[in-house]
């Protein structure tokens, strides 16, 4: 039985690295391939019966974790496995929490990405990381998005209507930011978070 999987990925060579790795590990497979994010919609849109997407969250048309964000809402059963050299505990646990079925980074060696894959197609949950951190801090969905609009700028009452929230709830928010990372002000909570990879531009 043929298997469809998606290629996301803006960069030609990685692209065809991850097309010759997926033929290895299957005679019978339809791969499409998609350089940016828009061509990654087309082609969702287009073929229904894709069985796996890989896809690379830094794609041109899509910022963050935007574009995981918007396949996950569109097609929620669809498996989804991030490959990226954005490899941080704090990005990936993100990640997981918008749908995303797995994450593999981009710089593993070529066996661990094929046994990787493998499990992937197998239905099984992967995740293989590269980095060596283990960040203590552990944030909710609603803490992250305190702070992707710190990060812009936003005062407490644009944060507040942005996220349909009381200014006083917003301000109680960022107090508990600002002990988790130990910081005293926005602007240190914001580096650290994002050196942590809890923001990623």
């Amino acid at each position: 039985m043929s298997i469809k999987v998606l290629i996301a990925e803006d960069h030609e060579l990685y692209r065809d690295g991850l097309r010759l790795l997926l033929q290895q590990l299957f005679a019978d497979i339809e791969i499409i391939e998609a350089g940016d994010f828009a061509s990654t919609k087309s082609a969702l849109s287009s073929h229904r019966d894709i069985a796996l997407v890989l896809l690379d969250i830094q794609m041109p048309g899509t910022s963050g974790l935007n574009g995981l964000k918007e396949i996950k809402a569109c097609y929620p059963v669809l498996p989804v496995v991030v490959v990226s050299t954005v490899d941080y505990q704090a990005s990936i646990q993100q990640m997981l929490q918008l749908g995303a079925d797995g994450f593999i980074a981009k710089t593993s060696s070529k066996d661990t990405m094929l046994r990787a894959l493998k499990d992937v197609l197998a239905g099984e949950q992967v995740i293989i990381r590269d980095r060596d951190d283990h960040p203590a801090i552990v944030l909710s969905p609603r803490q992250v998005d305190i702070l992707a609009l710190l990060a812009q700028g936003l005062p407490n009452k644009k944060i507040a209507n942005a996220l349909n929230i009381s200014p006083t709830t917003v301000r109680e928010y960022v107090s508990d930011l600002l002990k988790i990372f130990d910081c005293d002000n926005r602007t240190q909570v914001v580096l650290q978070a994002r050196q942590m990879g809890f923001i990623l531009d």
